[in-house]
Parts: structure tokens; C-alpha cells; sequence
């Protein structure tokens, strides 16, 4: 199907509000001049007929040695030439003629109108044009004339030369008129569409490698500011994914360039070793760095994929006493290597509305960051708070000082040292960043504390059930 390109937006406005204004003037040329017409020869013919009703009551009057009518009339005198009567009576004989005829017949016309009386255009004897008006009237029962049939005229050849300048005058002014508007109207919509042309060259300016200022400001209309912001929206995000991509890749390098080294070194080295220990050794040694290498990958790809919102929760009834408990038993491999006591304050249940993947990941990184980092020995407090809706998890760190929390929650942070983590794989630095990005998957607010030597990881905002059970 054909489409009609759509062009410049300031044309298309200014051709609609021409076409509108055309419309609407052109329409208010067409009824003034129609309705000044109207009242030109309303007013033309009611004098006809007022003069046609005086002539008649002259000619059916019984006056004796009556002077002639253009005496009263002059209008209707020879010399006059401008108005015309003639009268004929029910036999058809000419009643009267005015002197202005000089013995010509004005046109008779064939039938009257419903109401006894006709308007309508004839030639006059002296050539012009002119408009006459025809009336039957009746003469009283002894009148042999019985009925008079009345034609006066009058030369309309002025009033149509009146007309005509109306119609200049009305059709000048009009245009005049809509030349100015149509004028006004671009001059306005070119000003009213400026900040569209603004926004416009904002959006051309914008670099993605630096996008400067937002497009939304108070200076753009209140239309244009919905489609400002979405725009800074679109651009944000945008941003933020190559952002993240590249902060990926980046990481993805820097974690990986030791690893891959350590790799081809011990590959190579294993290549020329004849000693079968030697080789068992090399081969524990790639498994370590392989594991290490995974962990990296893993944690890496699954907080890209949180930060992204790639993964959204599924909110349901999530025990998270029992969780908390669950998480802890699965940890109890590494507590007991570390001999690390878990004193846990739980309630008998508290129901929450929540993610149980998500929760169980949090609470398991939480955990464990707290099991691999606090001092041999020592202990680690959970309790969880259902009236506020609170959980605490407290570890002792000694090697952290207040200048670190700021730092908790970032990628590759490992604190004091480079703690060694389940199965002898050392620390990625990723637990506490993932940690991060499933709270704020869940609407969480996930915060850290320091007071006397103790570290405190606060996770608040969950919601309880309505009913306080599943």
C-alpha cells in the first residue's frame, strides 16, 4: 500500500492551519456575502411593493379631475427613465402606463406566486436591467375592471454596481485578512515547534561516549518533558549496559590474566617432568586454579545478570527462620574446619513474601562470608528480628577497620586478607557485590556496621505475611 511521505511536521501544521483557515473565512466570505445580497434585495423589493400598493390604491380610487401620478411620482415620469409601471385589468386592456414606458409594454409575467405577488428580473423599455414586482389586486364589486394586475419596475443596474463593490470589498478584506492569519499562524507554529528543534538538536549532540547533561530541564514544555525523560531513561539504560558489559570484560580480564598465566606455566612445566608425584602435583594444581577460575566466571556472569535485571523475583511464602537454618547446616563443613560457633536467635517461623532462590542466596553468601572471615574459634550471631523485619548476622573482624565499609559490597574487595573459601579455593571478592544486587533484586536494603571489632551485615525490608503464617 502507498504511503505519502510524511514530510516536514512545521509544513504539515502550517498547510492544516491554512487549509482550516481557508476553510473557515471562506465560509464566512460566502455567508456574509450571501446574507448582504439578501438584505440588498429585500430592502429593493419591499420598496417595489410599497410603492406597487400606493399606485394601486390610485388607480382604484373614484376621483374626479384626478391629476396624472407621476405628478405625485416623478420617479415614473418620461424624462425619469429609471422607474416603470403598468396596470391591466382582468380583461387584459392596459389600466395605466407609467410616462417613462413612452407606450412600451413592460414584460407581463405568466403566473403569480401563492401569496398573489411575484418578484422577478426583466429587461426595461430604455434597455437596462431592472427588477419589477407583479401583484394582483381586487377592485370592489361594482369596479367593471374587477381585478387590477400591477407590474412596477425599477432599474437595478446601480444596485448590482453596489453589489459588486461589496463583493470587492468584502472579498479583499477577507483575503487581506486571511493572507495576514495564515502569515501569523506559520510565524507561530514555528515558534511554538523552536523547542521541539531544541530538543531535537539535543538529542543530535548526545555522544555515547559522553552524553553530557540530561535532555529533561525546565526549559522544555511540559508536553515535550514525558518524552525528555524517557529519552534520558532509554539513554541511561543504554549506557549502563555498555557500562556493565564493559565492566565484565574488564573484570573478566583482570581475573583471569593470573589464572591463565599460572595455567600455561604449570602446563608447560608438566610437559618436561618425567616425576609422577611431580605431575600429581602440577595436575592438583590445575584443578585448584580451574576451580578458582570457574568460581570467578560463575559469580561474575550471575552479578552481571542481577545488575542487568535479567532475573526477576517470584515473589512467595518464604520461611525464612527455616532458611536461615538450612543455610547454616550446609555451611557446617566449613564452620567446623574453622571452628567457628553459630549462636542463631531465631523465632519457632516467620513467613515472608520473597524470592526463595534469591533469599537463600543471600542468606547462604552472608553466611559464609561471615564463617570464612571471622577468626578461628570465634563465633557468629544470627538473629532475626520479625517485628521490624530484620536480619543480623555479626562476625568479629579485627583486620577491618572503619575505612573498609565503605568498600564492602564492591567487586574483588577481600578485606583484611584473602580468605580461603570451600574447598580450598581462595576468594573471589564477587559474594558480598552479588549479595548486593539480590537485596536490591528483592527491594532490600542490605548494610554494614562496625563497633567494637565486631562487623554487623543488616538485611531489612522484608515483608511479612498478612496473617503472619504460610
Amino acid at each position: 500500500m502507498w504511503r505519502a511521505r510524511p514530510g516536514s511536521l512545521r509544513q504539515r501544521i502550517g498547510l492544516g492551519v491554512a487549509g482550516a483557515l481557508v476553510l473557515a473565512l471562506g465560509g464566512l466570505f460566502v455567508s456574509l456575502d450571501a446574507m448582504v445580497d439578501g438584505e440588498i434585495y429585500r430592502r429593493f423589493d419591499d420598496s417595489l411593493s410599497s410603492r406597487a400598493n400606493a399606485i394601486a390604491a390610485y388607480l382604484g380610487a373614484r376621483v374626479d379631475r384626478a391629476q396624472p401620478i407621476e405628478r405625485w411620482m416623478p420617479e415614473f415620469r418620461e424624462e425619469g427613465h429609471r422607474d416603470f409601471f403598468q396596470a391591466w385589468d382582468a380583461q387584459g386592456r392596459v389600466v395605466a402606463r407609467s410616462a417613462s414606458a413612452q407606450s412600451a409594454d413592460l414584460d407581463r409575467p405568466a403566473g403569480l406566486g401563492p401569496d398573489g405577488f411575484l418578484h422577478y428580473d426583466l429587461p426595461l423599455p430604455d434597455g437596462h436591467r431592472g427588477r419589477a414586482v407583479a401583484r394582483r389586486y381586487a377592485l370592489g364589486a361594482d369596479d367593471p375592471r374587477r381585478h387590477l394586475l400591477l407590474v412596477v419596475a425599477e432599474e437595478r443596474e446601480q444596485i448590482d454596481a453596489l453589489e459588486q463593490r461589496l463583493h470587492l470589498l468584502t472579498g479583499g478584506t477577507v483575503t487581506l485578512a486571511l493572507a495576514l492569519a495564515i502569515l501569523l499562524a506559520w510565524r507561530g507554529t514555528s515558534l511554538g515547534l523552536r523547542p521541539l528543534d531544541q530538543l531535537a538538536d539535543r538529542i543530535a549532540a548526545v555522544r555515547l561516549t559522553d552524553p553530557g547533561a540530561a535532555i529533561a530541564d525546565d526549559s522544555l514544555p511540559s508536553e515535550l518533558q514525558p518524552l525528555a525523560r524517557r529519552f534520558d531513561e532509554v539513554i541511561g539504560t543504554l549506557l549502563r549496559n555498555l557500562a556493565r558489559e564493559r565492566r565484565f570484560a574488564q573484570d573478566l580480564a583482570h581475573e583471569l590474566r593470573t589464572p591463565v598465566a599460572e595455567l600455561r606455566a604449570i602446563t608447560e612445566t608438566s610437559l618436561v617432568v618425567q616425576d609422577p608425584a611431580q605431575q600429581r602435583r602440577s595436575l592438583e594444581e590445575l584443578a585448584r586454579l580451574g576451580g578458582e577460575m570457574e568460581q570467578t566466571v560463575e559469580a561474575l556472569l550471575s552479578l552481571a545478570r542481577h545488575e542487568a535485571g535479567l532475573v526477576q523475583p517470584e515473589v512467595e511464602p518464604v520461611e525464612l527462620a527455616a532458611t536461615l537454618a538450612t543455610a547454616c547446616r550446609r555451611l557446617e563443613a566449613l564452620r567446623e574446619r574453622r571452628g567457628i560457633a553459630c549462636a542463631m536467635a531465631l523465632p519457632a517461623e516467620h513467613w515472608v513474601n520473597a524470592d526463595a532462590s534469591m533469599s537463600a542466596r543471600l542468606v547462604a553468601i552472608l553466611l559464609g562470608n561471615a564463617f570464612e572471615y571471622a577468626p578461628e574459634g570465634s563465633a557468629v550471631r544470627v538473629t532475626l528480628q520479625p517485628r521490624p523485619g530484620a536480619l543480623w548476622i555479626e562476625n568479629e573482624a579485627p583486620e577491618l577497620a572503619d575505612a573498609d565499609l565503605e568498600h564492602l559490597g564492591t567487586r574483588f574487595f577481600r578485606g583484611g586478607r584473602a580468605a580461603t573459601g570451600i574447598g580450598g579455593v581462595p576468594h573471589a571478592g564477587l559474594g558480598l557485590a552479588l549479595a548486593h544486587a539480590l537485596a536490591q533484586a528483592q527491594g532490600l536494603r542490605l548494610e554494614f556496621s562496625l563497633a567494637s571489632g565486631w562487623l554487623r551485615a543488616t538485611v531489612s525490608g522484608w515483608k511479612a505475611l498478612e496473617n503472619g503464617a504460610a
